[in-house]
């Protein structure tokens, strides 16, 4: 949907915090919308890394494709930062 590009940019200026952008993402996934494949690995931070912030802006801006921030969101789900139970 195109709400969720809208959310990436308004978490990557700052406007909604992480929690908000976390949420879509989960409710996305677990609704089927989103297709993340996860190969879970055990993470000591909940910390959402910079780096998946800029590419959240970057997709908003159509830098990057589709595909490339998905990675991002895989690794989120990959290291138990966003939860799909």
């Amino acid at each position: 949907p195109s709400w969720i590009k809208n959310n990436a940019g308004w978490w990557a200026d700052g406007t909604i915090d992480d929690d908000s952008f976390v949420s879509g993402i989960e409710y996305l996934i677990k609704e089927n919308i989103l297709h993340i494949s996860s190969n879970f690995v055990e993470s000591t931070s909940d910390e959402i890394p910079s780096w998946i912030k800029n590419n959240a802006g970057w997709w908003a801006d159509g830098t990057i494709d589709d595909d490339s921030f998905v990675s991002g969101i895989e690794y989120l789900v990959n290291n138990g930062i966003i939860s799909v139970n």
